[in-house]
């Protein structure tokens, strides 16, 4: 079992989200740094997906990445974006904004202490935050493996992705391990991989509370990517944080 983005979870993470057909953050993005001077900072940079256009449209921003393997990709793939291999919670310096779009923000282990640590840094802070109402109601079933999408690889095999999970909503606690499976154009399994996320998220209240608590205040929230109708359930929110007074 490893953890982290390796192996087939970081060379198949771009097909997958090119599969889901879901809104795109990038314009998000792009909003909210229009205007912005000074060096930004890209926590969770990944493969390089929304980093290299953000670079390629003038916006001044580094990139911070702890798995080896994107790192890798996003400069094979943007050599004009720059990367760090560091993790965030071992990275020192003061920048114009922060970006940590795709829900990294869930996976940090004490997401008070760290919204205490990103006041330091900034005065500008841009979080993309889920919640799992599919797990919740379950519609998805808790702790059993179920289909989650597959894709056609390049070479003409495919990659298939399936999920299980355990939610504990009293602390807002998710647990999803990804099942990856290769196989060839005939259908034969070649090689599994299985990797673990431990996510936190967060009720209106609690996250509310928890700004509070860090001295942060919701200048702008987009939901759902800026799709659908605002009576929609939301599972998506896009906010800008500034600090208090």
């Amino acid at each position: 079992m490893s953890s982290g983005y390796e192996g087939f979870e970081a060379s198949w993470h771009d097909l997958f989200w090119e599969a889901e057909e879901a809104p795109g953050e990038l314009p998000l993005l792009e909003e909210f740094l229009r205007g912005k001077e000074g060096q930004c900072l890209y926590v969770g940079s990944g493969s390089g997906r929304l980093l290299g256009p953000l670079v390629a449209a003038g916006h001044e921003v580094l990139g911070l990445e702890c798995s080896p393997e994107m790192a890798k990709l996003s400069r094979k793939n943007f050599p004009d974006a720059r990367v760090l291999e560091q993790e965030w919670q071992k990275h020192e310096g003061e920048y114009s904004a922060i970006v940590i779009p795709a829900f990294t923000f869930q996976l940090f282990p004490d997401p008070q202490k760290q919204l205490q640590r990103l006041r330091e840094q900034t005065n500008h802070l841009y979080l993309t935050l889920f919640f799992p109402w599919a797990e919740i109601s379950g519609d998805l079933p808790q702790n059993e493996w179920y289909f989650d999408r597959e894709v056609d690889l390049p070479d003409g095999r495919s990659g298939k992705l399936e999920t299980r999970h355990k939610i504990k909503e009293q602390t807002g606690s998710l647990v999803r391990k990804h099942r990856y499976t290769l196989k060839d154009a005939s259908g034969d399994v070649l090689k599994r991989e299985e990797t673990e996320q431990r996510l936190r998220f967060f009720t209106d209240v609690a996250l509310k509370n928890l700004l509070k608590k860090t001295g942060w205040e919701i200048e702008k929230e987009i939901n759902n990517l800026g799709e659908g109708d605002e009576e929609d359930l939301v599972y998506v929110a896009s906010l800008h944080l500034r600090p208090v007074g």
